[in-house]
């Protein structure tokens, strides 16, 4: 099944139903439906074709749902940019991938503006709130305008194998690559996530809060799920922010009385620590799902005991559609596991040569499952490295227990060899984070001429001078062995996040090499 059928489907399935609010308007599933097809109509007069490129560079909004699925009808290629990139990383995508057409808003039109100049294969970009101006080069068009256009009655010859969604990763390592994602990845990632969630278990409606973005993949997999939704739960609805921040974010969900939402651990940490967190009764909040990045297990307990829900924590990557384990609601919550595979998906452990390793032993996390990528946009090198007999290797170090429950230990690229020793940042996070005076926490590696490499913490305390390096230190010291421990704790206001939310380690590493290099000059 491709997405465009996926969505007919269930507009015939469950009728008319109010299925978005963002932020204080309420959209139904077939008004969404309905600007599809005129966006299929308008993009098609514009000369979009089957395996078109169209970027999507715009913050969230309700008619981002809308322009999805009018590329998906089309048979076109969705292209999904973070809007806080710069005119050159936008450019490199553009470049890369020779998106035909751009996808933006007036707030971020200036940097399409800069990204695009020389580049021949943008034919037109098209505005939200913006002004008709067939005369620029490229022409550009009031999305506003296109929805006038009359609906298109049918969509394309799509296959299920078609790309519908290139999407690039975060280029830790050398630079983004984009990963092919096709219909029916994302269509069988949305079924998985959703069996998951064991809605036949729920009674009543069922309220979900995000502000994830939708140029990530846990946005794409929120939006598509809704497909999904059963019908004893069709009286139920999504709720998006624009973009995340603390205190509207729990406004929200106190307003629409949210049972479940979908967040970073970033996220949970703000909340828990805003100035006005009393302010706000979360125990509608049943479900709390969790993923991105490591969950610091303090961090969860804090966020369950204060408001009685249940966090299950996922795992996964842009590369697998984000699905690969889970913690079912139906199973006792365990700390710190990512959970166990979902159905009909594979997850082993192996070593450098690709060897599975025993239960209990760490390595390199691989699986397999539909949710796998076609593989890198133009790169078939880096395909080849990175799924191997149809086992997507994740660059993550994990292990899994006797139970075939997985414990995600680091990015492997992450990790810090310190004198021959690994030294894993999640587990000094968690006992960091134990401190009754820590927001945040990061812990990065920085070369060291003698160890190979040093350990560099920064720790963003709950309130200004309510914490000392030195009483970090000693409370590390009660349960981490001495060779693991930081050489140095940087108390900081803040530390620095993606779109998503998820920690800039590359910033911490090169903010700590800065700081290593000026006190090797001072010495």
């Amino acid at each position: 099944m491709n997405l465009a059928q996926l969505a007919e489907k269930s507009y015939e399935r469950l009728g008319e139903r109010m299925s978005l609010v963002f932020e204080d308007e309420r959209l139904t599933n077939t008004s969404i439906g309905d600007r599809a097809q005129r966006l299929q109509t308008a993009f098609g007069d514009l000369g979009l074709k089957h395996g078109s490129r169209v970027a999507m560079f715009m913050v969230n909004h309700h008619i981002t749902y809308s322009a999805f699925q009018a590329l998906f009808r089309s048979g076109a290629i969705a292209v999904p940019v973070m809007f806080q990139l710069t005119p050159a990383e936008l450019r490199y995508i553009l470049e890369d991938t020779k998106a035909e057409g751009v996808i933006t808003d007036t707030t971020v039109l200036f940097k399409v503006r800069e990204a695009i100049k020389g580049l021949d294969s943008i034919k037109w970009i098209a505005i939200r709130g913006g002004k008709d101006n067939p005369q620029a080069n490229p022409p550009e068009y009031s999305l506003e305008t296109l929805l006038t256009h009359e609906p298109a009655p049918s969509f394309g010859n799509i296959a299920d194998d078609d790309v519908a969604i290139i999407m690039y990763t975060s280029g830790t390592t050398g630079a983004p690559k984009g990963a092919m994602i096709s219909h029916g990845n994302l269509v069988a990632g949305s079924e998985a996530s959703f069996k998951a969630s064991d809605c036949h278990l729920w009674e009543g409606p069922r309220r979900s809060m995000s502000a994830m973005p939708m140029a990530h993949m846990a946005g794409v997999a929120i939006m598509n799920s809704g497909y999904f939704v059963p019908e004893h739960l069709a009286d139920g609805y999504g709720v998006q922010m624009q973009w995340f921040n603390p205190e509207g974010f729990m406004k929200m969900i106190v307003k629409h009385q949210c049972q479940n939402m979908l967040a970073v651990p970033t996220m949970l940490s703000l909340m828990l620590n805003h100035p006005k967190v009393d302010e706000y009764d979360l125990s509608c909040l049943k479900e709390v799902v969790c993923g991105a990045a490591p969950l610091p297990v303090e961090v969860a307990r804090k966020f369950m005991d204060r408001w009685g829900c249940r966090i299950r924590e996922v795992y996964g990557m842009t590369e697998n559609c984000a699905i690969c384990t889970q913690n079912p609601m139906s199973l006792p919550y365990r700390p710190a596991t990512a959970g166990k595979a979902y159905e009909g998906f594979d997850v082993k452990i192996v070593d450098d040569e690709g060897n599975e390793l025993p239960t209990g032993e760490r390595g390199e996390i691989a699986m397999r499952g539909p949710t796998v990528m076609k593989g890198y946009y133009n790169r078939p090198e880096a395909t080849a490295q990175t799924i191997k007999g149809g086992w997507l290797h994740t660059g993550d170090i994990g292990y899994l227990d006797s139970e075939g429950w997985l414990y995600v230990v680091d990015r492997k690229k992450d990790m810090i060899i310190r004198g021959g020793e690994n030294i894993y940042p999640a587990e000094l996070e968690n006992v960091i984070y134990k401190h009754p005076a820590v927001a945040e926490a990061a812990v990065v590696g920085v070369p060291h001429p003698i160890y190979g490499e040093d350990v560099i913490a920064f720790v963003v305390p709950r309130v200004k001078d309510g914490v000392t390096e030195s009483d970090i230190l000693s409370h590390m010291s009660e349960t981490l062995t001495k060779f693991k421990l930081p050489s140095q704790i940087n108390l900081v206001d803040a530390l620095p996040k993606s779109g998503v939310g998820k920690i800039l380690r590359r910033v911490l590493r090169d903010t700590a090499a800065a700081r290593a290099a000026e006190k090797v000059a001072q010495d």
